[in-house]
């Protein structure tokens, strides 16, 4: 008889990346509903009443709908495991089931103003350890290109081409890759750590010693970059920011800039243009400017 845990089974079932992202949002779960972070056999007890709790306090905390939705499938999903495994009640996951997912709000996620962002890297080039290099060129790099950090935390340094300022992203959402290319402020801070971490192959955001000393066979999980932005921008005040913020912020000031939306969706990966509306966070002053430039009036008649 196996010995493994729905949990682990469960987990086994998803790609690594999005073993990785689940893991995280399970273990931030167990800290907010302060259970032991080690007791995974927990989620597959999980009742209807325990799970509203949980959506609830997930809700409070500021997570997205989108977080939200996707935690709960994973709670579902492991009840329904420990079903098949003898472990839990099919009345338990059926219950479960009937709890309907989270709308998503008009303006859900938060997008950085360019004034934050000018704070954020006044911040983070204060400092001048290796790490502290590593990491700003880890936000220029997701700024600069709406990187997942899924698809950061893979990035080795053949795939990059400083003349060209292009990034070979191998391993992006569905398996697919596409190339994109960094604005000449991103290659800035790139460059700088790469002139202390050498074009040696490896990962291109690999670990730092205590010593200041570079691991290059070891690279960062994408739990590591949330907690780096999580923390930096409550560093500076400014709570509840995600890695994925950055990519709303990177597509919406494109759009800004009035880039054309199907090139803002290639370049942030998506396959259909209606997921990279989703993240188009231009505020009503941007509708007001777009509605003064509408004019009726024939070109060359001033009457």
């Amino acid at each position: 008889m196996s010995t493994a845990s729905p949990y682990a089974l469960y987990l086994s079932r998803l790609s690594s990346s999005s073993q990785q992202s689940i893991r995280s949002q399970l273990r931030s779960i167990a800290r907010i509903m302060q259970w032991p972070l080690d007791d995974h056999d927990h989620f597959h007890r999980i009742n209807y009443e325990e799970a509203i709790k949980v959506r609830a306090m997930l809700a409070h905390e500021g997570w997205s709908a989108r977080s939200i939705n996707r935690a709960m499938v994973a709670v579902k999903g492991i009840v329904k495991v420990a079903v098949m495994m003898g472990k839990a009640d099919q009345i338990q996951s059926l219950q479960l089931q009937t709890i309907s997912r989270m709308k998503h709000g008009e303006h859900q996620g938060t997008c950085l103003t360019t004034t934050q962002v000018e704070a954020l890297f006044k911040h983070l080039t204060r400092c001048k350890r290796a790490h502290c290099y590593r990491n700003t060129a880890i936000f220029a790099v997701l700024l600069g290109t709406g990187l997942r950090r899924s698809e950061l935390c893979k990035l080795e340094i053949a795939d990059y081409r400083m003349a060209e300022r292009r990034l070979l992203v191998r391993s992006g959402k569905g398996n697919k890759s596409r190339e994109l290319f960094l604005p000449e402020w991103a290659v800035l801070h790139l460059k700088s750590w790469l002139d202390i971490r050498q074009r040696k192959d490896g990962l291109m955001f690999c670990r730092v010693m205590a010593s200041g000393k570079f691991d290059i066979s070891r690279g960062l999980s994408s739990s590591t970059i949330y907690r780096l932005v999580q923390d930096t921008f409550e560093g500076l005040g400014i709570s509840g920011v995600t890695p994925h913020d950055l990519r709303r912020t990177f597509i919406t000031r494109l759009l800004e800039q009035k880039v054309d939306i199907n090139t803002v969706r290639q370049m942030a990966g998506h396959a259909e243009i209606s997921t990279t509306t989703i993240y188009d966070k231009r505020d009503h002053q941007f509708m007001r400017q777009a509605a003064d430039a509408l004019n009726y009036t024939p070109k060359g008649n001033s009457s």
